[in-house]
C-alpha cells in the first residue's frame, strides 16, 4: 500500500496532508482557489508541522472519522503527537499537539492557487496573512510555549494547538472583535469526532472488507457539500492519470453520474437520508422544459459550472502539465446521466417505499421521460467524456433504456398510467440488441458500428438490461477480461481514446466486475477482485480514480467517489446475494 495523502473534510472544504504537511487546502469551499497548493507545485505553499531533527513518521485516522492522528518519533524515543482536523462549519484547520520535543510549524499560504503572495502581520498570539488584492486572509492562533520567527513558529515541549482560519473578510476573523464566536479547539475536536462516528453508526455493518467499507462511507460523506447536499467527484484538480502527460482534470464539482452512483451506494449502506440529500440536490438541477440536466456537472451550490482554464504558473503534480481549474466537459451533451439519476431514485423508492417523495419529484420524472423519449435516437458523448466524440454509444443507449424503464416503474408505484414509457423502453432495448452487438466478435460493442470492447458494458446486467448469464453477455465478459485486464482484478476502461493510448487501470471497473461475478454466482472471484483493488489502496485505505500500471500507486484525482461507491455496492451485494459464501 502506498504512503500517500490523508483526506480531511468538514463538509465545506477539504485538505490533503502527509508527513505533517498540509499541501492542499481550497477555501472557503471544495471548488474554491487553494491557499496551500504544494500538491501541484513545490513552491505552492503549505502548512507543515515537523520536529527539528530526524524522525520516524506514522499516521492513522482517529477511529471512524476524518480526523488524522500523526506521530513523529525521534532517535531518543521521544514523540510529537498531532491531531489534525477541519472544524465543522468553518474553513479552517485545527492542529492539536502533545509533544516531548521541540518542533516547528511553517505556514506559507498564497492566494489564488499560489499566484498571490500575502502580507504578514505578527501578533502576540499568532500570525495574519493578508491578500493584498482583497479583504481575505488566513489567521493562525497559537496556544502553548512558542516563539514566532517570520512565517515559522518554534514550539517547545508541552501541549497546545495551532488554529488556522480562512476569512473572506478579516474584519470578521479570529483576531477581530467577533473572534470569540468561533470554535474552541478541544471542544471542536470532540464535536467533530462525535459527528463522524455518529454518521457511521447509522450505516449497515459489513462482514467482509469491514474497514475498507467504513472508510469508503466516510470518504463519500466527506465529499458531500453539506449546505446543498451535492457530492463532488473528488476534492482535487489536475492529479494526472499518467505522470508527465496531459490527462489532468478538475473534479471538484457535482457530476450527475458520480453523484447518482454515490447516492445508490449510501442507500445500499443504509444511509438513506444522505442518499436522499444527494437526490434532492440533483432534482433541483433538472430543467423541465429542455434537456433535463443542462450540464453534466454543477458547482457545489448548484450554479452553472465554471469554464475550463489553465493555470500556467503551477508546475503540476510531479511535472504533469497543464494544471486546470474548471472542466471543459461542461460543454458536452451527455445523454446517459438522466438514466443514472432515475435509477438512483428508483433504488431510493425500493429501499424506503417513500411514495410521498416520488410524488413530490414527479415533475422531474415526467420531464426526464419526455426528454429521453424524444432524444434517445441522437448521438451523444459517453460515460468517459471524450471530447469532440459523438456516437451511438451502447452504454448511453442502455442508460436511456434505464431512464424509461425506471420512469415507467415509478409511475406504476404512484398509480400513474404511462404505458407509452414502457413501449419506448422496449424500442430502445430492441435497437441496442440489433445494433450494439457484433455477431462477428460475439460481444456487445462500444458504439454502433464499432467492434471495440468497453468496460462500461459490464453495467448491462447491473441495470437488468440483460441477464448476467445471457450468452451474449458472457461472451462480452470474456472479451473484456481478455482484452482490458492489466492484471488480475485491475482493468482498463478501454484501449484508446481521443487523446491516445490508455495506460492505467480504472478503479471503478474492478467494482463492476466484482458485481458481475456475484450475479454469476462466482462469489469467490468477486471477493478476489475486491481484494486486489484494496491491496492497491493507500496506507489509509483511500482510493484514487486510477492505479499506476504495475505499481499500485494512486493516479488521477484522489480520493474519488467511483471506487469508494463501487466498493460499497459490491460488498453489500456479495453479502446479500452470495449466500454467505465469501470465498
Amino acid at each position: 500500500m502506498a504512503n500517500f495523502y490523508a483526506f480531511l473534510s468538514n463538509g465545506l472544504t477539504s485538505a490533503l496532508e502527509n508527513d505533517g504537511s498540509v499541501d492542499w487546502f481550497p477555501c472557503p469551499r471544495f471548488d474554491s482557489p487553494s491557499v496551500f497548493t504544494k500538491l501541484l507545485d513545490r513552491e505552492g505553499g503549505h502548512f507543515a508541522v515537523r520536529p527539528l531533527v530526524e524522525y520516524v513518521y506514522r499516521k492513522e485516522y482517529l477511529g471512524n472519522s476524518l480526523i488524522l492522528e500523526s506521530e513523529f518519533k525521534v532517535k531518543d524515543g521521544k514523540r510529537l503527537r498531532l491531531v489534525d482536523f477541519l472544524p465543522l462549519s468553518l474553513p479552517g484547520i485545527i492542529r492539536i499537539y502533545e509533544s516531548e520535543i521541540s518542533f516547528y510549524a511553517e505556514i506559507k499560504p498564497s492566494f489564488n492557487y499560489g499566484l498571490i503572495k500575502p502580507g504578514v502581520e505578527v501578533r502576540e498570539a499568532g500570525l495574519i496573512f493578508k491578500n493584498p488584492t482583497s479583504k481575505e486572509g488566513i489567521e493562525v492562533l497559537v496556544h502553548g510555549d512558542f516563539q514566532i520567527e517570520g512565517d515559522r513558529i518554534l514550539l517547545n515541549p508541552g501541549k497546545g494547538y495551532l488554529y488556522l482560519l480562512y476569512s473572506k473578510d478579516l474584519r470578521y476573523g479570529l483576531f477581530s472583535q467577533k473572534g470569540f464566536v468561533y470554535s474552541k479547539p478541544y471542544e471542536a475536536l470532540e464535536r467533530a469526532l462525535k459527528y463522524w462516528r455518529g454518521q457511521l453508526e447509522k450505516a449497515r455493518k459489513a462482514k467482509i472488507f469491514e474497514e475498507e467499507f467504513k472508510r469508503s462511507l466516510l470518504v463519500l460523506l466527506g465529499l458531500i457539500y453539506t449546505p446543498s447536499g451535492g457530492i463532488i467527484a473528488s476534492p482535487t484538480t489536475s492529479l494526472p492519470e499518467i505522470i508527465g502527460k496531459e490527462r489532468n482534470w478538475d473534479y471538484r464539482y457535482v457530476w450527475v453520474r458520480d453523484a447518482s452512483y454515490s447516492a445508490e451506494a449510501l442507500l445500499k449502506a443504509g444511509l438513506v437520508l444522505r442518499g436522499r440529500d444527494i437526490l434532492s440536490f440533483l432534482t433541483s438541477m433538472i430543467d423541465p422544459s429542455s434537456k433535463s440536466f443542462d450540464h453534466p456537472f454543477y458547482s457545489v451550490d448548484g450554479t452553472a459550472p465554471p469554464a475550463e482554464e489553465e493555470v500556467p504558473w503551477l508546475e503540476g503534480y510531479r511535472g504533469s502539465r497543464p494544471v486546470r481549474i474548471g472542466n471543459g466537459a461542461y460543454l458536452q451533451v451527455q445523454s446517459d446521466i438522466e438514466g443514472a439519476y432515475l435509477h438512483a431514485l428508483y433504488e431510493y423508492y425500493k429501499a424506503t417505499g417513500d411514495k410521498e417523495f416520488v410524488r413530490d419529484v414527479w415533475w422531474a420524472i415526467e420531464a426526464i421521460a419526455n426528454w429521453v423519449k424524444n432524444s434517445w435516437k441522437e448521438k451523444s458523448t459517453d460515460i468517459w467524456e471524450q471530447r469532440g466524440v459523438y456516437e451511438h454509444f451502447v452504454h448511453t443507449k442502455v442508460m436511456n433504456w434505464v431512464a424509461m424503464d425506471r420512469a415507467y416503474k415509478l409511475a406504476e408505484e404512484v398509480g400513474v398510467s404511462r404505458p407509452e414509457w414502457k413501449e419506448v423502453a422496449e424500442e430502445i432495448r430492441e435497437d441496442v440488441l440489433a445494433n450494439g452487438y457484433s455477431e462477428r466478435k460475439k460481444s456487445f460493442v462500444r458504439y454502433y458500428g464499432s467492434e471495440e470492447a468497453d468496460a462500461a458494458l459490464l453495467t448491462l446486467p447491473l441495470y437488468g438490461f440483460v441477464e448476467a448469464r445471457d450468452p451474449r453477455f458472457i461472451s462480452t465478459l470474456e472479451r473484456i477480461e481478455k482484452e482490458l485486464s492489466v492484471s488480475k482484478g485491475l482493468l482498463l476502461r478501454y484501449r484508446e481514446d481521443f487523446i491516445g493510448e490508455v495506460v492505467n487501470p480504472f478503479t471503478l471497473v474492478s467494482t463492476w466486475l466484482a458485481r458481475v461475478y456475484v450475479r454469476l454466482g462466482k462469489t469467490k472471484e468477486a471477493v478476489e477482485t475486491l481484494k486486489r483493488l484494496v491491496e492497491c489502496s493507500t496506507d489509509l485505505k483511500l482510493m484514487a480514480e486510477h492505479y499506476e500500471r504495475g505499481a499500485c500507486e494512486p493516479m488521477g484525482n484522489f480520493p474519488h467517489v467511483f471506487p469508494h461507491s463501487g466498493l460499497i455496492m459490491a460488498v453489500t451485494e456479495i453479502e446479500e446475494m452470495g449466500n454467505g459464501n465469501y470465498g
